[in-house]
């Protein structure tokens, strides 16, 4: 019970007091210190704390001052609650903030953009430019390397299903071993094209072409960088060197 109150953010001595509070009916400051070791100043702060949380409710009987635990069911979900709304919230501030900073850092470098990520941190801005972007995907690589930094079913979730909903089409100049995952190969719609190399890829990295975006994904030694440029001329560049490469190579 304690390792999960601690998973939740409770403090050692929080979850002293709280405990102590759902073992009596009628507690007091006093009563509690008793059980928990703990003294009154220390008691009366994180009842504050737990009040605050909504776990617990002050009631007076008798013209004292009692401290009730409400039921943990409605009350820890409520907390749960409570928590969720606060982070969406600070999410929300920091999209605006990022936004707003970008807009600040990047204002003497308004036609070209380069990032450089690593890991998984890495990986999910990528995804999140491309479903940002919601234009068609071009890219060149092996479904496997991709496959080797993010899962199966991650890089389904994260980008395949939200993708599909936004109509947006991939067009992949691959190998054949894309066929051997069906979530990535069966035919949705026009949404899915490809053409294949008459060789398997052995380098471990992936170009990505989308909305005047150039993303260049790579796997060495267990390490996973990425780098993106947003650059609308480089951008045609290679998206005309990719249209060249895709009209010599075969759909089957």
């Amino acid at each position: 019970m304690e390792k999960q109150l601690k998973e939740l953010g409770f403090e050692d001595k929080e979850i002293k007091v709280y405990l102590a509070c759902l073992g009596g009916e009628l507690n007091t400051p006093t009563s509690l210190g008793k059980k928990t070791g703990l003294k009154r100043a220390t008691v009366y702060f994180y009842l504050e704390k737990l009040k605050q949380k909504g776990l617990i409710v002050y009631e007076v009987k008798k013209s004292r001052k009692y401290i009730i635990a409400l039921p943990p069911k409605q009350s820890l979900k409520r907390y749960v609650q409570t928590k969720k709304e606060k982070i969406s919230q600070e999410e929300e501030i920091v999209k605006e903030l990022v936004s707003k900073l970008g807009n600040v850092a990047e204002r003497d470098n308004v036609h070209s953009k380069v990032y450089h990520y690593e890991e998984e941190e890495g990986l999910r801005f990528a995804i999140d430019k491309i479903l940002e972007a919601k234009k068609d995907i071009y890219w060149i690589g092996s479904i496997e390397t991709l496959l080797s930094m993010i899962g199966e079913k991650h890089l389904h979730r994260l980008l395949t299903v939200k993708r599909l909903k936004q109509g947006t089409t991939t067009y992949a100049i691959t190998d054949r071993k894309i066929l051997q995952y069906n979530k990535f190969s069966q035919m949705v719609g026009e949404q899915r094209h490809f053409r294949f190399l008459d060789k398997d890829f052995t380098i471990p990295a992936v170009l990505g072409l989308f909305g005047n975006n150039i993303c260049l994904i790579s796997k060495n030694n267990d390490k996973i960088k990425i780098v993106l440029i947003e650059d609308e001329l480089m951008f045609k560049i290679t998206h005309f060197l990719f249209e060249s490469m895709w009209n010599n190579l075969s759909r089957v």
